[in-house]
Parts: structure tokens; C-alpha cells; sequence
């Protein structure tokens, strides 16, 4: 088990040193100094700075009061992608926020909407400028998940009613004034119907 231990260790410390140019010298000794910068950014550069003039983990770790492991973490980032990359968190993309069935409905609701009554010159939908009015009218709306809805969103929207704007001129006709209403009702009617069905299943 100690022999094991020490092979370990010794193929640890044989990891290449950190060299650091002039240049990324001067830029994070700038970022340690900072009263500005966020705080991990100059912890990390502690870190690299220590780490190019010598001092091994355990030393660092102690120096900048921090574990072992995330020293070691960002000593191999820099070493791996750059002093520059090291610095960073890695991005994550955040998530989508979830496209409620009102706002579906408020969807289906536009579609059968004259887009002269809104102030566009065309008779009938294109999913171009539909998707578009969607995007520049839905936080407004209260609809905030299709801020940024592209025409692919709008188009499996209306796919699953499913709804032709560009084709169907019956879309165009007089309207019950309580559409949006009860496309709401039929919309939590579905949701209800799929939830039964999952559970039966």
C-alpha cells in the first residue's frame, strides 16, 4: 500500500512546471492587486504566480487558504489551456426557461389573429413574421419564455394543434371574444388527458 502510495506521489510531482512569460507575469500580478477584480480571479492568480516561482501545492494551499485539490485543479488548467483559460469558470449555458401552455395558448391565440387588426399590412400569418411579432410582444404579454423564440419554436408550437397560419383562411373569420380564454381551458384539458394517460400507463 505505501509502495503504491509513493508511485503516486512521484508521478504527481514529475507534472510539468508552470512557466509563465513576462507578459502573463505583469497581467496577473495586476489581477492579485486588484481592489476591483472578482475575488477568484485574484485567488487564481496567487495560485499561478506562486506556483511559476516554485512553491508546490501543499504550499500554495496554505499560502492562499485553500484545499489541495483546487490548487491543483487550476495549476493543471493553466498548464493544459493557458494562465489566460485558468482564470475563467467554465461557461454553462443557461437553461431555457419552460414554455407555459398559456404562453402556447397565446401562441395559438395571435394565429388566429388578422395581422391588419395589429397593424401589419398582410392578410394572413407568415411563421417568419409571426415568430417575430411573438418575440417583440411577449414579455409584454406577460410571456417572457418566448422572448427570443425563433421560428422553429412558433412553427412546433402550432404543430402540435395544429395550425397552418400561411394556408388556412378560416383562421381569418370572426373569432368567439373568449377565444383566448378557453384555448386555455382545452390547453389544461390536454395537460390533465397526458397525465392520466402516463399514469395509467
Amino acid at each position: 500500500m505505501f509502495a503504491a502510495t509513493l508511485i503516486v506521489w512521484r508521478a504527481r510531482s514529475k507534472r510539468a512546471h508552470l512557466k509563465l512569460s513576462a507578459e502573463e507575469i505583469g497581467r496577473l500580478r495586476t489581477l492579485r492587486d486588484s481592489r476591483t477584480a472578482p475575488w477568484r480571479e485574484t485567488q487564481r492568480a496567487r495560485i499561478l504566480l506562486r506556483s511559476h516561482s516554485g512553491e508546490n501545492v501543499t504550499q500554495i494551499a496554505k499560502a492562499v487558504g485553500m484545499t489541495r485539490k483546487s490548487v491543483d485543479k487550476w495549476i493543471g488548467k493553466a498548464l493544459a489551456m493557458g494562465s489566460g483559460a485558468a482564470l475563467k469558470d467554465a461557461y454553462h449555458r443557461p437553461k431555457e426557461p419552460a414554455i407555459t401552455e398559456d404562453a402556447k395558448a397565446w401562441v395559438v391565440h395571435l394565429t388566429c389573429s388578422k395581422p391588419k387588426d395589429l397593424g401589419y399590412a398582410a392578410e394572413v400569418w407568415t411563421r417568419s413574421a409571426l415568430a417575430r411579432h411573438v418575440r417583440e410582444h411577449a414579455s409584454q404579454a406577460g410571456y417572457a419564455s418566448l422572448a427570443h423564440a425563433a421560428k422553429a419554436t412558433v412553427h412546433r408550437i402550432l404543430a402540435q394543434q395544429p395550425l397552418h397560419p400561411e394556408k388556412v383562411k378560416y383562421y381569418l373569420e370572426r373569432r368567439d371574444p373568449e377565444f383566448e380564454a378557453k384555448m386555455r381551458e382545452v390547453c389544461w384539458f390536454i395537460r390533465k388527458l397526458r397525465c392520466r394517460t402516463r399514469t395509467a400507463g
